[in-house]
């Protein structure tokens, strides 16, 4: 097999590579997209936990599922929830964090970029190995052929 043949077969590689990695990474670029999009919808406003068990409203208009806990922006909160008006929303949402045993600053803001940028750095990263040790096998094959002529 010479050099031509194996760098198209690289090629080809390459690209059912790019596509696989695509596929699996969709979902986690999805969504950071999808909570980021949410945020900008309540803008800046705060988000509180509730377990999911004890929500009220409905999902995705109400409040957004993140595995057991329901976060809820702080005005459809107290709408669903008026037994804690009483409460500034500063002391409502510590109160709510510690009784979760969640950190105060969670959830992280979401990065979709970073998480593209992971994605598209094991895509391409990893057949770039491969091409620069694929060449150093054929340069090395190759000089060893000639030898032995």
């Amino acid at each position: 097999m010479n050099s031509r043949n194996t760098f198209r077969l690289w090629i080809i590689g390459t690209a059912l590579f790019v596509i696989s990695v695509s596929f699996l990474g969709y979902r986690d670029v999805q969504e950071e997209f999808d909570e980021l999009a949410i945020l900008r919808e309540l803008k800046g406003e705060t988000v509180v936990p509730v377990l999911c068990g004890e929500a009220r409203g409905i999902a995705g208009v109400d409040y957004t599922n993140n595995q057991e806990v329901c976060w809820y922006a702080i005005s459809r909160f107290r709408v669903l929830y008026p037994e804690h008006n009483e409460q500034s929303d500063e002391a409502l949402a510590r109160k709510l964090y510690a009784a979760r045993g969640v950190d105060l600053h969670f959830p992280p803001p979401p990065k979709p970029w970073t998480t593209m940028g992971f994605w598209a750095s094991i895509a391409i990263g990893i057949p770039l190995m491969a091409l620069v040790l694929g060449a150093c096998l054929v340069w090395a094959f190759s000089c060893t052929a000639r030898r032995s002529r």
